[in-house]
C-alpha cells in the first residue's frame, strides 16, 4: 500500500463521500429488491496486510424512507450488520455526522474473534453509509484504521457545492 496522504482523501462523487483510504479502494456496485422497493448499493474496500477499510452505501427505497423514522432505519441497519458479521461483545453509541444521525459500533467479528472491528452507520438523507475499520495488529495499521474512521464525510445530492469540490471532507 502507498503511504497515506493526509491532505488528499479518496473522494467518490457517485458515492457522495470522502475518506482517507491509504490507497485506491476496490469499488463494487449492486442492488436488490426489498419489500419497499429496489435498494441500490455500492462498496469501496481496501483489505490486505492485516488492515480492512470499507465504505458501503445503501440507498433507502423511497417508500421505506417515507414511512420509517430515521432511528428505525439505523436500528435495522445495525441489526443487519451484527447478524451479517456474527458479531459478539457488541458496544454501540449514538453519533452524528454534521446533523445526520448515526450509530458507532465496536465488536468482535465472527471470522476474526480475536480482533476488534469498528463500524459507523450514518443516515444522510435517504442513503445509509456504513464504514468499517479493522487492524489485525496494534501500531501503524491501528492508527490508519482510526484515521480512516475519523476522516469519513458524506453529503446529500442537493449539496451541489460540496459535490463539485469533492465534498465537505475534501482537504481533511
Amino acid at each position: 500500500m502507498a503511504a497515506p496522504d493526509e491532505t488528499e482523501p479518496f473522494v467518490s462523487r457517485e458515492g457522495r463521500f470522502a475518506a482517507a483510504f491509504p490507497d485506491t479502494p476496490v469499488q463494487e456496485s449492486s442492488g436488490r429488491s426489498t419489500w419497499a422497493g429496489r435498494m441500490e448499493a455500492g462498496s469501496y474496500e481496501l483489505e490486505g496486510g492485516g488492515l480492512r477499510l470499507r465504505v458501503e452505501f445503501h440507498d433507502v427505497p423511497k417508500m421505506a424512507a417515507a414511512i420509517l423514522p430515521p432511528q428505525v432505519l439505523l436500528d435495522l441497519a445495525k441489526d443487519s450488520l451484527v447478524e451479517d458479521v456474527r458479531a459478539s461483545d457488541v458496544e454501540s453509541a449514538p453519533v452524528t455526522l454534521h446533523a445526520h444521525p448515526g450509530v458507532s459500533l465496536r465488536y468482535r467479528h465472527g471470522d476474526h474473534p480475536g480482533v476488534i472491528e469498528e463500524a459507523r452507520i450514518f443516515l444522510v438523507g435517504a442513503r445509509l453509509y456504513v464504514t468499517f475499520a479493522r487492524a489485525d495488529e496494534p501500531g501503524e495499521k491501528e492508527a490508519l484504521a482510526s484515521r480512516f474512521l475519523a476522516s469519513f464525510d458524506a453529503w446529500e445530492p442537493r449539496d451541489a457545492v460540496a459535490s463539485a469540490v469533492g465534498g465537505p471532507g475534501a482537504g481533511l
